[in-house]
């Protein structure tokens, strides 16, 4: 379209990169609408950080694939897109992502590396707040399994070659090396929820154990406290009992009704 023949035409290099892909997969657990808006919000998210203009595409799952592969792809121009005195759409300088790091660190700017693990954490951000407003409790982690240290292994980005490949039922290395590390993941992740279930019980085991004891001294405290009472108060009987005997003692005296 017009947009990218301006991009292609504002580079001197014929092999410049005139547009950065991000390709997002959308949450299964959402409809139609709501992987829209969603796939929208980052998009939007992108072009207020690089003050670029995004250009995006929304994937349904394709016939014998992934039946759950919901995925959006959004193509960026490389440079900062504005309007100049006419009103037209002019692309400027290239955006902070598609400096060298050398060039990032001579602007006191952090890593391209650094700039990905944001813009992944606030893909996450956005995802969850997505999930989380249609009552889903899953939650995306945008680190990578060996930050999250949760044992499990990445497996290799397969492109569209291998993907084509795969909806014709054929085989690679690539894909059967990621088959084979999802299935260990798999498992890796039951052998994680049996072992925190079990934690969790015997976590459960102890509050129900401590209850228990904490019953039983609620009870002693009781019984000790109505022991207590019923001693004061037969204390006080005795007392009640002995201030009767002596009036009736002194009240006889007074009359002289006793004798030595």
């Amino acid at each position: 379209g017009e947009l990218w023949n301006l991009a292609e035409k504002t580079e001197n290099r014929k092999d410049a990169r005139t547009a950065r892909e991000w390709v997002i997969a959308l949450p299964d657990e959402l409809d139609a609408d709501q992987r829209k808006d969603l796939a929208k919000d980052f998009a939007r998210s992108l072009v207020d950080r690089y003050d670029v203009i995004a250009d995006l595409a929304i994937h349904e799952p394709s016939k014998g694939g992934n039946d759950k592969n919901h995925h959006a792809h959004i193509m960026l121009t490389t440079r900062k897109a504005e309007l100049d005195t006419d009103n037209k759409l002019t692309l400027t300088t290239k955006t902070d992502i598609e400096l060298s790091n050398a060039k990032r660190k001579s602007l006191g700017m952090g890593t391209t590396q650094e700039d990905i693990k944001q813009i992944r954490e606030t893909w996450a951000d956005l995802a969850n707040y997505a999930l989380e407003k249609v009552g889903h409790s899953e939650k995306i982690d945008h680190r990578s399994y060996a930050d999250q240290n949760n044992g499990l292994q990445a497996t290799i980005h397969e492109g569209s070659k291998v993907t084509q490949l795969r909806r014709q039922g054929i085989d690679t290395e690539i894909s059967r090396f990621n088959d084979n590390v999802k299935q260990q993941n798999t498992q890796q992740l039951h052998q994680q929820k049996q072992q925190k279930e079990s934690v969790l019980q015997r976590g459960l085991n102890r509050v129900d154990q401590g209850f228990d004891q904490w019953q039983k001294n609620q009870e002693s405290k009781r019984l000790e406290l109505e022991r207590q009472a019923e001693m004061k108060r037969q204390q006080e009987l005795d007392k009640q009992r002995a201030e009767q005997a002596l009036r009736k003692a002194s009240q006889k005296l007074g009359r002289g009704g006793m004798s030595l």
